[in-house]
């Protein structure tokens, strides 16, 4: 009776690993079925996807500056508003840079600079050229949090790296008033960067806290 018992004991842990090695090697057929054929139109399949994402993921860092709408306000930057008003807001600056562990690299020559504000959106051109007529977007600054290391001349936002972003739209923003704005790397769809209400422009720069 004791041997029969061991014996029924054994094989019913035979079984049990059987079964575990079937659904362990069912899984690995999954993930190599979904890797080697992509379900998507970008290509590359799952192992694509996931370093996409993650390679293009970006931060705000610090508080954003907003500027009342006034010609030559910030003065790096010397903007010039099509209807200038000092109670209402006219653009933005922010820090941004990759999220920390972030392998990848942000072409900023090919990101979508959007702006939300009073129902509507408002895709935003590159405009590098001083005094910037608005609606434009342009780097700032490029910045690396490395001691004595000073971030590379080229326009792709790198790990250890921070862009300081100007944009101003093509509308100024009433005080109260909801905007949000979001700076989009080339096939991604990710969340603002800033969003929140527009301060009343008591000073032509205020810091959001």
């Amino acid at each position: 009776m004791k041997k029969r018992c061991t014996n029924t004991k054994e094989e019913a842990l035979t079984g049990f690993g059987i079964v575990i090695l079937l659904l362990v090697f069912i899984v690995i057929l999954s993930i190599a079925f979904v890797v080697r054929n992509p379900v998507t139109g970008t290509g590359g399949g799952l192992l694509h996807s996931f370093m996409g994402d993650t390679g293009n993921m970006l931060r705000s860092v610090g508080p954003a500056t907003v500027f009342s709408a006034v010609n030559g306000t910030p003065q790096d930057v010397d903007a010039r508003y099509p209807v200038p008003d000092p109670g209402r807001m006219g653009s933005v600056e922010v820090n941004v840079a990759l999220f920390i562990g972030n392998m990848g690299g942000v072409d900023f020559d090919k990101v979508r600079v959007v702006w939300i504000s009073n129902g509507l959106v408002e895709t935003i051109p590159r405009v590098d050229t001083r005094p910037l007529i608005c609606p434009g977007w342009t780097i700032v600054t490029k910045y690396n949090v490395i001691p004595l290391k000073t971030a590379n001349s080229n326009d792709i936002l790198d790990p250890n790296e921070q862009f300081e972003i100007f944009a101003c739209p093509g509308n100024t923003t009433a005080a109260y008033q909801q905007f949000s704005l979001v700076i989009s790397p080339q096939g991604n769809i990710v969340p603002p960067l800033v969003s929140t209400s527009a301060p009343p422009m008591v000073q032509p720069v205020i810091r959001l806290m």
